[in-house]
């Protein structure tokens, strides 16, 4: 779990005992952007390695899977090649 997700669940806790002040509303407005960042290059690696294992090909199921490895554990990626 990446930071990003813990704040947004502090957030999403307070949030229901009270109204969220305007710094923690824009707060969770980041939080939701870097989520669904977060999901779409998920998706999209999940996908690559979708691919990847159809064809066969061990190389590039080997490199998508460190990608996602890389994403889940530091939200980041290397640039691809």
């Amino acid at each position: 779990m990446l930071p990003v997700h813990e704040r947004l669940a502090e957030l999403y806790t307070l949030s229901r005992k009270r109204p969220l002040t305007q710094a923690e509303d824009a707060e969770l407005q980041q939080c939701l952007q870097a989520n669904a960042k977060y999901c779409w290059e998920m998706a999209c690696l999940n996908n690559a390695a979708l691919l990847a294992a159809a064809v066969n090909d061990t190389a590039w199921l080997q490199d998508t899977t460190a990608l996602m490895t890389e994403l889940r554990f530091t939200g980041r990626t290397a640039k691809r090649k």
